[in-house]
């Protein structure tokens, strides 16, 4: 019995849900051509490496500065209704399910906001942590609330978290697709690679961690 941590985008989900999310607001006519443009070029330059995730997201966040967060989350829980759902991968299910029954605790830990991951969490009964944007008198303020859930940021709260439910970590599982999750991924007992890019793909290989296809 221990922690089990599932990463969601690209491991838990099969695509990444920020990129979900822009197909949908265009889908449904709900953002323009210049704010697409924007988000591109962040995400290219966050791809890149020319953009670490705080600065990327920083700049996202300027875009809904002031926005209508209640507003949002009816949006995004449709959303997940209409499209996200159908994205959550069959053999991440069976695997998370088959840790629950032997008495380990779920947890969803993810770099996306609580807008993407509290419907999924909800969706599958687990507890999740993840970077969350500040909302003040229902609107957002472009910051984020303490350490984002991103990188070393991720390696933060796998360890808080543990702490506070007195687990060790050597007892603890993380699942992730991607190398800048390697920083929890090296102190947990359990890493798993799940349909992992290049970079933790050779890293697991180094490491002989265990690779995992979910879709």
């Amino acid at each position: 019995m221990g922690i089990v941590f599932f990463d969601m985008d690209k491991t838990l989900l099969t695509k990444s849900s920020s990129l979900l999310y822009v197909s949908y607001l265009m889908q449904q006519r709900l953002i323009s051509a210049n704010e697409v443009v924007n988000v591109m070029i962040i995400s290219m330059q966050y791809s890149l490496n020319l953009l670490n995730f705080p600065k990327a997201l920083a700049r996202l966040s300027k875009s809904v500065k002031g926005g209508d967060a209640v507003a949002t989350k009816v949006m995004c829980d449709k959303w997940f209704e209409d499209s996200l759902v159908h994205y959550i991968a069959p053999k991440a299910i069976t695997r998370l399910r088959e840790h629950e029954r032997r008495g380990d605790v779920v947890i969803l830990l993810s770099a996306s906001t609580q807008f993407a991951v509290e419907p999924v969490a909800r969706h599958l009964s687990v507890p999740y942590c993840c970077t969350q944007v500040e909302i003040v008198n229902d609107a957002f303020t472009g910051d984020v609330v303490g350490m984002h859930c991103y990188a070393e940021g991720k390696k933060y709260w796998g360890e808080r978290i543990a702490q506070e439910r007195k687990e060790s970590l050597a007892d603890c599982t993380f699942y992730s697709d991607s190398y800048s999750d390697h920083w929890l991924m090296d102190i947990v007992g359990h890493p798993v690679a799940v349909n992992p890019d290049s970079k933790l793909a050779a890293l697991a290989r180094r490491k002989k961690w265990p690779v995992e296809r979910f879709y």
